[in-house]
């Protein structure tokens, strides 16, 4: 495609040049082979106007597989005010089928712009405001971690685990996660699944969700270690966020036994009874929490350079590394992950929870797309700043709350489930995510 108007083509000047002075590589057709990788990693595509709805259906298959991301340059002579500012960036995410975008205000035949509205999927939507350069260094970086991220969610095997579907039946997994939705939907923390009709027409989203093979979309998403079976329990992608099914026979969480660098691994029980669906693009994620403290228990991490240095050699001997490993005993055990944050100074036992960031010295103050190797180290960075994580002693009840900028919250804790779930929900108040 083509800008369709001069301030278009002029942001497409400045950003080839800020993409090409970073090594980046431009390409006519998407599908042609570089020395950064097989396909492009970002599609460009150019926004009408602002009630312009793309057929994902013609949008998103022009991207070769493995799909990167799908970016719109909008450009409006006045940014909208009629609308918040999340729903408005994430209206223009939903109408042109594509994970980010941004939206420069500005004289259409010119080459004039000082404020573009950023949006992403996971709903870091902001006004960034200053001159050229500085609009397109804030949209450049953004561009990047957003297109350049490496994905974490491949179906890698399936293995035997050891126990039959009687003892997966039986896990306390199903039945705490089901609870924990109902009781953070009832707190309005989280929603069944993202009301995609409130920013376009029923046909267009219809496409949108058939294109993705998905009923709906949600955000947030929960996971459990059992111990005993050595496997972790996660929540599938898309809706259903609330109505979560206590029965396994519903499948609505998927057992994990193992990770790879970039993918996951089922444990699927023997004589199993349903067709498990894929699990939340966190699962990854999740696990490297996991397996996070249960090898700083066994002395073999001590800080975040030595962990991602143990799995990485790990996984180049075995292919593979379990959750839980062998006769390791977890330091975190209940997981939760929802889009906001706790308000500040709201936190009724200070002394039991402790709130921490990624490190700043590692990552811009950006927001990172689910699922991806940046957003798991962006969290882990984030984990192994905690003064509880790192202090050598259990854990004991205590709450580990990792704000993303941009995000949302990681809530870890080696607690029971409906422990977890009452300190945030009774235990702190909760507000929209800081958007960065």
């Amino acid at each position: 495609m083509q800008p369709l108007n001069p301030l278009q083509a002029h942001i497409l000047k400045k950003l080839k040049k800020y993409f090409s002075e970073r090594g980046c590589i431009f390409v006519q057709d998407g599908r042609q082979a570089t020395v950064l990788g097989p396909v492009a990693h970002c599609g460009v595509f150019y926004g009408k106007d602002r009630e312009e709805e793309v057929d994902p259906m013609v949008r998103l298959p022009m991207m070769p597989k493995p799909r990167g991301a799908a970016l719109t340059i909008n450009t409006f002579e006045k940014i909208p005010d009629d609308r918040p500012l999340f729903d408005l960036g994430r209206e223009q995410i939903v109408r042109k089928a594509c994970h980010i975008t941004f939206t420069a205000e500005g004289d259409l035949n010119g080459e004039t712009f000082n404020r573009v509205l950023w949006a992403s999927m996971p709903g870091n939507n902001i006004i960034l405001e200053g001159t050229q350069d500085e609009l397109i260094d804030a949209l450049g970086i953004r561009i990047l971690a957003h297109s350049g991220a490496g994905k974490v969610n491949k179906h890698v095997a399936d293995v035997d685990p050891g126990f039959g579907w009687d003892e997966w039946a039986s896990s306390p997994i199903h039945s705490d996660i089901a609870s924990a939705a109902r009781a953070l939907g009832d707190a309005d923390l989280i929603e069944n699944e993202i009301p995609l009709w409130k920013y376009a027409s029923d046909g267009h989203v219809r496409n949108g969700l058939r294109f993705l093979q998905r009923s709906a979309m949600g955000e947030g998403m929960r996971s459990q270690l059992d111990p005993k079976l050595r496997i972790m329990g996660v929540t599938t992608s898309g809706g259903n966020k609330i109505q979560v099914s206590p029965e396994a026979c519903d499948g609505h969480s998927v057992p994990i036994r193992a990770i790879s660098w970039d993918g996951y691994v089922r444990a699927i029980p023997t004589n199993c009874l349903v067709k498990f669906i894929t699990p939340s693009v966190e699962t990854h994620e999740n696990a490297m929490v996991y397996l996070a403290g249960a090898l700083f228990n066994a002395g073999l991490v001590h800080d975040f350079d030595s962990f991602l240095n143990y799995v990485r050699n790990y996984i180049d001997k075995h292919g593979t590394i379990d959750v839980l490993p062998k006769g390791m005993t977890p330091r975190v055990s209940v997981i939760d992950h929802f889009h906001r944050q706790p308000v500040a100074g709201s936190i009724k036992q200070p002394e039991r929870v402790e709130v921490v960031y990624p490190e700043a010295s590692r990552f811009p103050e950006i927001d990172f797309p689910c699922g991806v190797q940046e957003a798991e180290l962006h969290l882990l960075s984030g984990l192994f700043q905690s003064k509880f994580f790192t202090s050598g002693e259990p854990l004991a009840g205590k709450l580990i709350i990792v704000v993303l900028p941009g995000h949302g919250l990681v809530a870890a804790s080696d607690c029971s489930r409906a422990e977890l779930t009452d300190m945030l929900v009774n235990g702190m108040e909760m507000e929209e995510i800081v958007r960065v």
